[in-house]
């Protein structure tokens, strides 16, 4: 099974892995949290996991406990995957301004940024 048909409730992101990190030392690490039913690591790119728990609570205590320790060599970021979806938070990096600062178009033009007595 792909990790992109795992329950995203239960699916684990593992962030800054070194290249040779391992599937192994990542189930015994997250093994001591709940049961996990699959283990994915990125090789091409590599640095970046996928972990897969049996239990949505075990998930969320697998990001509490780890998220900032050290496995396989190196401090990891440990969150809750998003489903390979983007937050919208961001709105597309700007925020869907444009990039000079103003609202997309030539303030200017419209009377903006001049006094009009």
């Amino acid at each position: 099974m792909t990790h992109r048909n795992w329950d995203p409730d239960c699916k684990v992101y593992i962030g800054g892995l070194r290249d040779d990190a391992n599937r192994y030392d990542i189930e015994d690490t997250f093994r001591k949290i709940g049961k996990v039913k699959d283990v994915w690591v990125a090789r091409k790119p590599p640095g970046f996991a996928f972990v897969e728990m049996e239990d949505p609570r075990d998930a969320q205590d697998a990001v509490r406990e780890l998220d900032g320790t050290r496995m396989c060599g190196a401090r990891v970021k440990v969150e809750l995957s998003n489903g390979g979806k983007g937050d919208g938070r961001d709105g597309g990096r700007d925020g869907g301004r444009d990039r000079r600062g103003g609202g997309g178009r030539d303030d200017r033009r419209f009377g903006g940024g001049r006094d009009d007595r």
